[in-house]
C-alpha cells in the first residue's frame, strides 16, 4: 500500500505539450482527456472560469468573454486540466479581494495573461491569431516552431512563419 500522504506536490500544475505528437489535437483525435472532446471540455470550463472571475463583482465585454473562451481552448488543446483553468482564475480573484492586485486592468485580461505566462508561452494549436491576410486559428504547428497553419476566418489555410501570425492586442481593453 503507498501512503499518498507523502507523494510531493511538484506536479500540481499541468505541463504544456511541446511536441505535436503529445499534443491532443481536436481535429486529429475523437476524445481527449476523460473521455470528452475539446469542445464539450470548453462548455464546461468556459462558464465555470466566467462565474469564478464574476466574483469580483466585474462585467466582463463580449470581447473580454471571446478572449477567456478562445484562450482557455487553446489551454485545453495544450491539455492543461480544467482544475488547474479555476485554480488560477481563483486565485486572480482572491488576490484582488485579499491585496488589492489587479486594479487597475480587468481581471478577464490578467486571467488571460496569467494562462499565456503559465501554459502558452509559444503560439499554440487552438489560439486566434492575427495574420498579415487575417485573423484566423492555429491548426498546427510546426515540430521546431518556426512555422505554423492557420485556417483564417475566409476559411482558407494558410502556412505561415509564427512570426507573421501574433495575438490580438489586449493592452488597451478595460473591463466595462
Amino acid at each position: 500500500m503507498t501512503d499518498t500522504k507523502n507523494n510531493t506536490r511538484q506536479d500540481w500544475l499541468s505541463v504544456p505539450r511541446r511536441r505535436e505528437e503529445e499534443r491532443l489535437d481536436p481535429h486529429v483525435y475523437k476524445r481527449g482527456i476523460n473521455g470528452l472532446t475539446v469542445e464539450e471540455a470548453l462548455r464546461r470550463a468556459v462558464p465555470r472560469v466566467m462565474d469564478i472571475l464574476g466574483r469580483s463583482g466585474e462585467e466582463y465585454s463580449e470581447f473580454e468573454r471571446q478572449l477567456v473562451r478562445q484562450t482557455v481552448r487553446a489551454c485545453l488543446i495544450s491539455q492543461v486540466s480544467r482544475a488547474n483553468l479555476y485554480r488560477i482564475a481563483g486565485i486572480l480573484v482572491a488576490d484582488r479581494r485579499d491585496e488589492g492586485a489587479y486594479i487597475d486592468t480587468s481581471l478577464a485580461l490578467a486571467y488571460v495573461a496569467a494562462l499565456r505566462q503559465a501554459f502558452l508561452t509559444e503560439l499554440s494549436v487552438g489560439e486566434r491569431v492575427q495574420t498579415p491576410l487575417g485573423y484566423g486559428e492555429v491548426r498546427y504547428v510546426s515540430e521546431d516552431g518556426a512555422n505554423a497553419a492557420i485556417k483564417l476566418d475566409s476559411d482558407y489555410e494558410v502556412w505561415l512563419p509564427v512570426q507573421r501570425a501574433s495575438r490580438p492586442d489586449t493592452s488597451m481593453r478595460r473591463a466595462s
